[in-house]
């Protein structure tokens, strides 16, 4: 406690020094955190279900799926522990008028079994409730609890109300963990219905007996003593007969040919399935490079300060010294600052990089597509600050520690009064060298980055863009018969062209 006491009053001593290192510190562990934050969220964390090391996606074609091949794989539960397919689709809540949108899942009956997800509420569909038309209770569905809190308050009696997904009453019968946001990372759902009652909702227009449909995806849980290479295995084993009975009825011959000779793959799934993370891995990767940067000359420039810090003090450490401190325990106080400092930065670096993670995350959604991360702090995240403060003390630490503690008591007396020596000048300006070599990198770095997005925010698209409006229009999902679709787009369009 009497070192740490000293650390503090010397800290104390020198506030503006203090406050510029902290507030340095904050910013390049804050920086660094954040983008960690989200490697760990997109990259690196499990989903949060039972044993995630167990699942494996199947991939082979286009990394998705018609129904009909998912039936051939349920057919034969020896396969795997279990087996699941689902596939996102956007629920409309609105009963008619303007559309309310939410993000939904089709599921098969067993997936919330072979992820090990409970309900904490109520409970989740079984294969039982997985029949075209609905199960013995009709049409069910198990809601988010992020959508329980917002559409129903988090009321406790929502088990056995009605919810109308695209003008079709379901009753909801579960209400799932607030830490499961679903299968696919980067995204959350709102709503999860059993896959047969997909022909409720398409009516003629159901997809479930299409072999050119691909739009699920499966995921299966392996046996505790089944490998991944084992379950290729047995799953390739059934491929002739499971191709043969799903063969497109609409393709060329030679699409055909390569469709039955075409391997079913797996791939460990512990991490779930992201577009998201195929998309921004190789950024982020760029970016957490470009702060590390930032952090590293944040450490130079502290050195610098602490360098001269340590100068002006000369005279109380020989003082020191001459009353017995050695020079280990004049230079562990030192370290034992640096540290106290790289801690205090580390703290507010928590918070700013709660804040900047939300802030990237928020700026990744657009409308109508929002991402999910879950930015929680865990035990990764924490270990990353706690060793990115260490190693920053270390870093601008230790080199003043040394400096000082290793200086003469008569020495340091006799300058006391004159300026520094030449071998902290040297050293000193070898800092600065290295910061002014790190911010030209940046510096660059940063006109290549504004180049380029200049470019591509400039890009000619082959069309004046002035006044144009793009929509999306899902005639499916209405109330108008498939014959008089076109005339209902050609009256949308004559009505925009109409608008001034």
């Amino acid at each position: 406690m009497p070192k740490l006491r000293d650390a503090v009053h010397a800290l104390r001593a020198t506030p503006l020094v203090t406050t510029v290192a902290v507030l340095s510190l904050a910013l390049g562990i804050g920086a660094n955190t954040a983008i960690f934050s989200l490697v760990d969220s997109l990259v690196l964390r499990a989903l949060p279900v039972r044993e995630p090391q167990r699942l494996v996606l199947v991939s082979g074609d286009n990394d998705s799926w018609t129904n009909p091949i998912w039936e051939q794989i349920r057919a034969h539960p020896g396969l795997f522990d279990g087996a699941a397919a689902y596939g996102t689709i956007r629920f409309n809540l609105a009963r008619g008028g303007q559309a309310d949108l939410i993000d939904g899942l089709y599921a098969s009956g067993d997936f919330f079994h072979v992820l090990g997800v409970p309900a904490i509420l109520g409970r989740t569909f079984t294969p039982a409730d997985d029949r075209r038309g609905g199960g013995p209770d009709g049409p069910v569905a198990v809601v988010g609890y992020g959508f329980w809190q917002r559409h129903f308050g988090g009321a406790a009696d929502v088990i056995g109300r009605s919810i109308t997904l695209n003008r079709v009453a379901f009753t909801i019968i579960g209400v799932t963990p607030p830490s499961f946001f679903g299968p696919e990372v980067g995204k959350r759902f709102d709503v999860v219905v059993p896959l047969g009652t997909e022909q409720l909702i398409q009516g003629s227009e159901s997809v479930l007996d299409r072999r050119g449909v691909w739009w699920l995806s499966m995921v299966a849980r392996l046996r505790p003593d089944q490998s991944v290479a084992a379950a290729t295995s047995a799953l390739n084993g059934i491929r002739p007969q499971l191709r043969e009975a799903t063969l497109p009825t609409d393709w060329r011959p030679e699409w055909l040919a390569n469709y039955l000779t075409r391997p079913f793959t797996l791939a460990p799934a512990a991490t779930g399935e992201s577009y998201l993370r195929s998309r921004y891995r190789q950024p982020l990767v760029a970016i957490m490079v470009v702060v590390a940067l930032v952090l590293l000359i944040a450490c130079a420039n502290i050195a610098n300060l602490l360098l001269a810090r340590a100068a002006a003090r000369r005279h109380e450490l020989s003082v020191r010294q001459a009353l017995g401190a050695s020079h280990a325990r004049l230079g562990g106080q030192l370290l034992l600052e640096s540290l106290i400092l790289s801690g205090i930065g580390a703290l507010l670096g928590l918070g700013l990089a709660q804040g900047g993670s939300r802030l990237l995350v928020r700026a990744l959604s657009i409308r109508g597509s929002a991402v999910f991360l879950d930015l929680s702090i865990d035990w990764r995240v924490l270990v990353f600050t706690v060793a990115v403060t260490v190693g920053t003390a270390l870093l601008f630490g230790t080199a003043p520690a040394l400096t000082a503690a290793r200086v003469a008591p008569i020495e340091a007396l006799k300058e006391q009064g004159r300026g520094a020596g030449g071998g902290r000048a040297r050293f000193a300006a070898t800092l600065v060298t290295a910061q002014v070599a790190l911010s030209l990198v940046l510096v660059v770095a940063a006109g290549l980055f504004v180049r380029t997005f200049a470019a591509l925010a400039n890009r000619d698209l082959g069309f004046d863009r002035t006044g144009v409006l793009v929509a999306r229009l899902d005639a499916q999902n209405s109330s108008v018969a498939p014959a008089d679709r076109l005339g209902l787009f050609q009256r949308i369009r004559d009505a925009a062209a109409a608008v001034p």
